[in-house]
């Protein structure tokens, strides 16, 4: 009688402890989110250069990089407060003169994003890739001369269906603390995904200029991604619009990506007589494969090209002037090898050799010689590690 009552008991609590399990899980409250978070973040980039057979002397305003120097020092915090996200970002070393880089608040209203303060706009994928996870030491020529930056404005992002994202942002200027910086500037991307390892993307911009004889030249100027300028920037004033596009494709261990990038700035007013002069075009477009062939491990090869011109006919009268009625035509082409190594999650080493040429002659490094001038250089990056977060509930 006693083993039927144990076999009747095992088999009752054998029966019932699933279902008392599947309500213990059921019943047990997830915790709630967090009412605060702040979790800083910062970062150190440490780079070394050479420029074997230049004759321009490194860390000038013609060649802005020195031999060895703090690229970047960022520090700052992000986080989110009842709902609100919020990030703040310093940077004393950075190269666009401001010390701000990041600040602003970001809420979710609905099935849609509200973000306001001083940020990137939407646009370049380039551009808008942090600093910190690019596959080379520098951007690409597009990423750097051409597209609109970081600026004080508002923007939404949302989705369109299960395929299309967009984003769009309305903004003070093109690149705040810059003398080459627009006025009211409307921002836009619109992004879609056909698969799950490839985008496409159209994006545009378009802003206001307002040349004053007493202030800088306050055009686009055109440096690669070595820091050579071989453009100087001239008078500028009326609309300045941008348009350009992306695709990129990761097929496993591959990433191949595609960029192109237009910009025309008209000349109002800006010439002798007070008259129209022909507007200034920049052309950029890049192409970058990487291979990804262990984690935090990969190498990754780049082709660029940065050009500019007038639309005007082309004269005998071809100058460099920065009231020039015909601008002389110049054009430079890049190619850059590079690879990276995550030595731990905090640390990572990087390392580009790069090569270049320029299609005037007079305005290469070496008056006379047009290529090939080689880059090499090497970065030490590293982070705080992400283990210092506050967090409230």
């Amino acid at each position: 009688m006693t083993g039927h009552v144990c076999s009747v008991l095992a088999l009752c609590v054998a029966t019932a402890a699933p279902a008392m399990a599947g309500q213990s899980a059921q019943e047990a409250p997830e915790p709630p989110p967090p009412v605060f978070e702040l979790e800083p973040e910062a970062y150190i980039q440490l780079d070394w250069r050479s420029y074997p057979e230049w004759p321009v002397s490194p860390g000038t305003g013609r060649l802005e990089f020195n031999t060895f120097e703090v690229r970047r020092l960022r520090a700052g915090v992000n986080g989110q407060w009842r709902g609100v996200q919020f990030e703040l970002t310093f940077d004393p070393q950075d190269l666009d003169g401001t010390l701000v880089k990041d600040a602003y608040a970001e809420f979710r209203p609905g099935s849609y994003e509200i973000r306001f303060g001083q940020f990137k706009p939407p646009g370049s994928r380039d551009y808008g890739t942090s600093a910190r996870q690019t596959d080379f030491l520098e951007r690409a020529a597009l990423g750097r001369a051409l597209t609109a930056q970081r600026d004080v404005g508002v923007a939404l992002h949302g989705d369109l269906g299960q395929r299309f994202d967009y984003d769009v942002g309305l903004f003070a200027g093109d690149n705040n603390g810059s003398s080459r910086r627009s006025g009211v500037t409307g921002a836009g991307r619109l992004e879609w995904e056909p698969g799950s390892d490839l985008v496409l993307a159209v994006y545009g911009s378009e802003g206001r200029l307002a040349a004053v004889d007493t202030d800088p030249e306050n055009g686009l100027e055109g440096r690669l991604s070595s820091g050579y300028r071989f453009f100087e920037n001239v008078y500028v004033q009326g609309r300045r619009t941008r348009l350009g596009g992306d695709v990129e494709w990761s097929p496993g261990r591959w990433q191949f990506t595609v960029e192109a990038l237009r910009v025309r700035d008209e000349r109002q007013e800006q010439g002798v007589d007070i008259d129209d002069l022909p507007s200034v075009v920049g052309t950029g477009a890049s192409l970058t494969t990487r291979w990804r062939f262990a984690p935090r491990r990969d190498v990754a090869v780049r082709y660029e090209y940065l050009g500019f011109d007038d639309v005007g006919p082309d004269t005998d009268m071809a100058s460099v002037r920065p009231r020039a009625a015909d601008l002389r035509a110049r054009a430079a082409h890049a190619v850059t090898f590079g690879g990276s190594l995550g030595v731990t999650r905090w640390v990572r080493l990087m390392g580009n050799a790069g090569v270049e040429w320029f299609s005037d002659p007079r305005t290469a490094p070496e008056a006379g010689r047009e290529g090939a001038y080689w880059t090499l250089g090497t970065r030490l990056q590293v982070e705080l590690p992400g283990i210092l977060g506050l967090r409230v509930r």
